[in-house]
Protein backbone atom coordinates (compact mmCIF):
# COMPACT_ATOMS: atom_id res chain seq x y z
CA UNK A 1 0.00 0.00 0.00
CA UNK A 2 2.75 2.04 0.77
CA UNK A 3 4.06 1.67 -2.71
CA UNK A 4 1.35 2.43 -4.65
CA UNK A 5 0.81 5.68 -2.18
CA UNK A 6 4.46 6.80 -3.61
CA UNK A 7 3.47 5.61 -6.87
CA UNK A 8 0.24 7.83 -7.07
CA UNK A 9 1.94 11.39 -5.43
CA UNK A 10 5.11 11.14 -6.99
CA UNK A 11 3.43 10.75 -10.54
CA UNK A 12 1.08 13.58 -9.31
CA UNK A 13 3.98 15.81 -8.26
CA UNK A 14 5.62 15.00 -11.63
CA UNK A 15 2.65 16.15 -13.95
CA UNK A 16 2.13 19.33 -11.56
CA UNK A 17 5.79 20.37 -12.19
CA UNK A 18 6.03 19.49 -15.46
CA UNK A 19 8.53 16.35 -15.04
CA UNK A 20 8.00 13.29 -16.89
CA UNK A 21 7.70 9.94 -14.20
CA UNK A 22 10.41 7.64 -15.73
CA UNK A 23 13.19 5.46 -14.44
CA UNK A 24 14.93 4.76 -17.20
CA UNK A 25 17.86 6.03 -18.67
CA UNK A 26 15.80 6.60 -22.11
CA UNK A 27 12.06 6.57 -21.18
CA UNK A 28 12.16 3.22 -21.85
CA UNK A 29 10.00 2.20 -18.95
CA UNK A 30 7.24 4.57 -19.92
CA UNK A 31 7.19 2.64 -23.53
CA UNK A 32 6.80 -0.74 -21.71
CA UNK A 33 3.85 0.92 -19.76
CA UNK A 34 1.69 2.04 -23.14
CA UNK A 35 1.69 -1.91 -24.04
CA UNK A 36 1.84 -3.28 -20.14
CA UNK A 37 -1.22 -0.59 -18.42
CA UNK A 38 -3.76 -2.12 -16.67
CA UNK A 39 -2.12 -5.10 -16.19
CA UNK A 40 -2.57 -6.24 -12.66
CA UNK A 41 0.02 -8.46 -10.57
CA UNK A 42 2.28 -8.84 -13.79
CA UNK A 43 5.77 -10.76 -13.69
CA UNK A 44 8.99 -9.73 -14.57
CA UNK A 45 12.18 -10.79 -15.23
CA UNK A 46 15.14 -8.37 -15.08
CA UNK A 47 18.57 -9.92 -16.63
CA UNK A 48 21.58 -7.10 -15.91
CA UNK A 49 19.30 -5.68 -13.60
CA UNK A 50 21.65 -3.11 -11.96
CA UNK A 51 20.37 -0.39 -10.07
CA UNK A 52 17.33 -0.99 -8.17
CA UNK A 53 15.45 2.22 -9.05
CA UNK A 54 17.82 4.97 -11.18
CA UNK A 55 18.20 3.65 -14.60
CA UNK A 56 15.88 0.84 -14.03
CA UNK A 57 13.38 0.10 -16.56
CA UNK A 58 11.00 -2.43 -14.14
CA UNK A 59 11.17 -0.43 -11.22
CA UNK A 60 7.97 1.37 -12.40
CA UNK A 61 5.96 -1.92 -12.75
CA UNK A 62 7.40 -2.26 -9.23
CA UNK A 63 5.64 0.29 -7.86
CA UNK A 64 2.37 -0.81 -9.61
CA UNK A 65 2.29 -3.92 -7.55
CA UNK A 66 4.25 -6.18 -9.77
CA UNK A 67 6.97 -8.57 -8.62
CA UNK A 68 9.99 -10.24 -10.44
CA UNK A 69 13.19 -11.55 -10.36
CA UNK A 70 16.63 -9.66 -10.93
CA UNK A 71 19.88 -10.74 -11.56
CA UNK A 72 23.32 -9.00 -11.68
CA UNK A 73 26.49 -9.65 -10.71
CA UNK A 74 27.36 -6.01 -10.03
CA UNK A 75 28.99 -5.84 -6.38
CA UNK A 76 26.99 -4.69 -3.55
CA UNK A 77 23.52 -4.65 -5.24
CA UNK A 78 22.06 -7.14 -2.77
CA UNK A 79 21.69 -5.13 0.08
CA UNK A 80 20.07 -2.18 -1.92
CA UNK A 81 17.59 -4.90 -3.72
CA UNK A 82 16.59 -6.02 -0.71
CA UNK A 83 15.77 -2.67 1.23
CA UNK A 84 13.90 -0.99 -1.63
CA UNK A 85 12.50 -4.24 -3.30
CA UNK A 86 11.35 -6.48 -0.99
CA UNK A 87 8.89 -8.22 -3.38
CA UNK A 88 11.42 -9.25 -5.68
CA UNK A 89 13.71 -12.14 -5.55
CA UNK A 90 17.48 -10.69 -6.62
CA UNK A 91 20.20 -13.04 -7.65
CA UNK A 92 23.70 -11.84 -7.84
CA UNK A 93 24.98 -13.61 -10.08
CA UNK A 94 25.67 -13.54 -14.19
CA UNK A 95 23.79 -15.18 -16.46
CA UNK A 96 24.99 -17.44 -19.48
CA UNK A 97 23.41 -19.04 -22.69
CA UNK A 98 24.34 -22.71 -23.76
CA UNK A 99 26.48 -21.40 -26.37
CA UNK A 100 28.81 -19.29 -24.31
CA UNK A 101 31.18 -22.58 -23.85
CA UNK A 102 33.93 -20.80 -22.14
CA UNK A 103 31.64 -19.34 -19.48
CA UNK A 104 33.80 -20.66 -16.86
CA UNK A 105 37.15 -18.92 -18.14
CA UNK A 106 35.18 -15.53 -19.08
CA UNK A 107 36.22 -13.00 -17.42
CA UNK A 108 33.98 -9.64 -15.39
CA UNK A 109 34.95 -6.31 -16.36
CA UNK A 110 34.71 -4.39 -13.52
CA UNK A 111 33.79 -0.24 -14.30
CA UNK A 112 33.25 1.49 -10.94
CA UNK A 113 32.96 4.95 -12.46
CA UNK A 114 30.79 3.37 -15.16
CA UNK A 115 28.77 0.63 -13.57
CA UNK A 116 26.30 0.15 -16.42
CA UNK A 117 29.19 -0.71 -18.84
CA UNK A 118 30.38 -3.84 -16.85
CA UNK A 119 30.88 -6.47 -19.38
CA UNK A 120 31.94 -10.22 -19.61
CA UNK A 121 32.23 -9.55 -23.56
CA UNK A 122 36.56 -7.90 -24.13
CA UNK A 123 35.33 -7.26 -27.65
CA UNK A 124 33.17 -4.29 -26.03
CA UNK A 125 35.93 -3.58 -23.47
CA UNK A 126 37.84 -2.50 -26.61
CA UNK A 127 35.09 -0.95 -27.94
CA UNK A 128 34.60 0.91 -24.74
CA UNK A 129 37.99 2.10 -24.87
CA UNK A 130 38.16 3.28 -28.49
CA UNK A 131 35.15 4.99 -28.34
CA UNK A 132 35.44 6.76 -24.80
CA UNK A 133 38.52 6.15 -22.98
CA UNK A 134 37.19 3.90 -20.57
CA UNK A 135 39.11 1.10 -18.66
CA UNK A 136 37.78 -1.17 -16.83
CA UNK A 137 38.76 -0.54 -13.02
CA UNK A 138 39.37 -4.23 -11.84
CA UNK A 139 38.44 -7.62 -13.06
CA UNK A 140 36.61 -9.42 -10.81
CA UNK A 141 35.14 -12.97 -10.18
CA UNK A 142 31.53 -13.74 -10.09
CA UNK A 143 28.78 -16.66 -9.78
CA UNK A 144 27.44 -17.77 -12.82
CA UNK A 145 23.91 -19.46 -13.88
CA UNK A 146 22.63 -20.73 -17.49
CA UNK A 147 19.32 -19.79 -17.94
CA UNK A 148 17.92 -23.34 -17.10
CA UNK A 149 19.12 -22.69 -13.33
CA UNK A 150 17.55 -18.83 -13.70
CA UNK A 151 14.30 -20.20 -15.40
CA UNK A 152 13.94 -23.04 -12.43
CA UNK A 153 14.61 -20.32 -9.81
CA UNK A 154 12.07 -18.02 -11.74
CA UNK A 155 9.44 -21.11 -11.74
CA UNK A 156 10.18 -21.50 -7.98
CA UNK A 157 9.33 -17.88 -7.35
CA UNK A 158 6.47 -17.31 -9.18
CA UNK A 159 4.39 -20.55 -7.95
CA UNK A 160 1.35 -19.41 -9.14
CA UNK A 161 2.28 -18.54 -13.23
CA UNK A 162 5.01 -19.46 -15.16
CA UNK A 163 4.27 -16.67 -17.88
CA UNK A 164 6.75 -13.96 -17.79
CA UNK A 165 5.11 -10.24 -18.87
CA UNK A 166 8.22 -8.37 -19.28
CA UNK A 167 11.57 -9.42 -19.88
CA UNK A 168 14.51 -6.77 -20.14
CA UNK A 169 17.44 -7.50 -21.33
CA UNK A 170 20.94 -5.41 -20.83
CA UNK A 171 23.94 -8.05 -20.81
CA UNK A 172 26.29 -6.17 -23.06
CA UNK A 173 26.79 -8.56 -25.63
CA UNK A 174 25.12 -11.62 -24.79
CA UNK A 175 21.26 -10.97 -25.39
CA UNK A 176 21.34 -13.58 -28.46
CA UNK A 177 22.26 -16.62 -26.87
CA UNK A 178 20.60 -16.01 -23.48
CA UNK A 179 17.12 -15.19 -25.47
CA UNK A 180 18.00 -18.53 -27.88
CA UNK A 181 17.97 -20.11 -24.74
CA UNK A 182 14.67 -19.05 -23.55
CA UNK A 183 13.21 -19.68 -26.64
CA UNK A 184 14.50 -23.10 -26.73
CA UNK A 185 12.89 -23.95 -23.40
CA UNK A 186 9.47 -22.70 -25.00
CA UNK A 187 9.54 -19.82 -22.61
CA UNK A 188 8.46 -16.77 -24.63
CA UNK A 189 7.68 -13.35 -22.53
CA UNK A 190 4.64 -11.49 -23.53
CA UNK A 191 7.26 -8.15 -24.01
CA UNK A 192 10.97 -8.21 -24.26
CA UNK A 193 12.81 -4.75 -23.59
CA UNK A 194 16.75 -5.80 -25.15
CA UNK A 195 19.19 -3.39 -25.52
CA UNK A 196 20.87 -3.07 -29.01
CA UNK A 197 23.73 -1.23 -28.91
CA UNK A 198 25.10 1.85 -32.00
CA UNK A 199 21.53 0.21 -34.52
CA UNK A 200 19.64 3.16 -36.36
CA UNK A 201 15.89 2.50 -35.89
CA UNK A 202 16.04 2.57 -39.89
CA UNK A 203 18.53 -0.50 -39.73
CA UNK A 204 17.11 -2.25 -36.86
CA UNK A 205 15.84 -4.90 -39.58
CA UNK A 206 19.08 -6.04 -40.64
CA UNK A 207 20.32 -6.97 -36.89
CA UNK A 208 21.05 -10.60 -35.31
CA UNK A 209 18.26 -9.99 -32.88
CA UNK A 210 15.24 -8.47 -34.48
CA UNK A 211 15.41 -11.58 -37.06
CA UNK A 212 15.63 -14.29 -33.95
CA UNK A 213 12.76 -12.15 -32.40
CA UNK A 214 10.41 -12.46 -35.75
CA UNK A 215 11.35 -15.93 -36.33
CA UNK A 216 9.81 -16.75 -32.95
CA UNK A 217 6.31 -14.68 -33.32
CA UNK A 218 7.31 -11.14 -32.08
CA UNK A 219 6.96 -8.15 -33.72
CA UNK A 220 9.00 -4.93 -32.79
CA UNK A 221 6.75 -2.83 -31.46
CA UNK A 222 9.34 0.21 -30.18
CA UNK A 223 12.78 1.69 -30.25
CA UNK A 224 14.48 4.04 -28.16
CA UNK A 225 17.95 5.45 -28.27
CA UNK A 226 19.44 2.00 -27.31
CA UNK A 227 16.67 -0.66 -26.44
CA UNK A 228 14.35 -2.18 -28.44
CA UNK A 229 10.79 -3.74 -27.30
CA UNK A 230 9.47 -6.44 -29.15
CA UNK A 231 5.66 -7.43 -28.56
CA UNK A 232 4.63 -11.51 -28.97
CA UNK A 233 1.81 -10.65 -31.87
CA UNK A 234 -0.16 -13.73 -29.87
CA UNK A 235 -0.25 -11.80 -27.02
CA UNK A 236 -1.55 -8.49 -28.88
CA UNK A 237 -5.81 -8.60 -28.59
CA UNK A 238 -5.40 -9.72 -25.05
CA UNK A 239 -3.38 -7.24 -23.41
CA UNK A 240 -5.81 -4.94 -21.34
CA UNK A 241 -4.02 -1.64 -22.18
CA UNK A 242 -5.99 0.96 -23.60
CA UNK A 243 -3.19 2.43 -25.74
CA UNK A 244 -3.64 -0.75 -27.79
CA UNK A 245 -6.62 0.35 -29.48
CA UNK A 246 -4.46 2.76 -31.18
CA UNK A 247 -2.24 0.42 -33.31
CA UNK A 248 -3.01 -1.12 -36.28
CA UNK A 249 -2.11 -5.19 -36.93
Amino acid sequence: MLVRAFYFIARRLCKIIGLPFTFSHDGEDLSLLKYLSNLDNGIYVDIGSHQPVWGSNTFLFYLLGWKGVCIDPLPNLKNKYQLIRKRDKFINAAVFGSKSKTKKDLNFYYYKNNRDNSTFDPERVIELKNKFGREPSSVIPVPKIDVVEMLSSVEIFFKESKEINLLNLDIEGFEIDILEDFFSCSVRPWIVCVEEIGVLAENIENGEIYKLMKNNGYILGSRTFLSSIYVLESKLDSLPSHYIKELKF
